[in-house]
């Protein structure tokens, strides 16, 4: 199934990424997936990335560099849990605007 990021944030190059498609995003929901996207990489390292399968359902990635000793998979993987659970609203309305502004996107 193919996937379009969204969203990404990396604590190896500090610098976080909005796909252009994110224009008719809300600002105060882009402002949400930042915050959570920065505490996660500073929290646990590595790279975060928000976006959506094909067929429309959300998800949410990590990934480590092959030389990152420092890397906390099992720390990454409940975080992303806490996020799905503690931002149930956002994870809707990001799904509800992908599903109405971007439906008709070709992958």
């Amino acid at each position: 199934m193919d996937k379009k990021v969204i969203f990404a944030t990396s604590s190896y190059n500090q610098k976080y990424f909005f796909d252009d498609i994110t224009e008719s995003l809300p600002i105060d929901i882009k402002n949400n997936i930042k915050e959570i996207g920065i505490y996660f990489v500073n929290k646990v390292g590595g790279i975060l990335s928000i976006g959506f399968y094909s067929d429309g359902s959300l998800f949410i990635d990590y990934s480590f560099s092959e030389d990152d000793f420092l890397c906390d998979e099992i720390g990454a993987k409940l975080e992303i849990e806490k996020i799905k659970r503690e931002n149930k609203e956002l994870i809707s309305s990001l799904t509800l605007w992908y599903k109405l502004f971007n439906n008709r996107m070709e992958f």
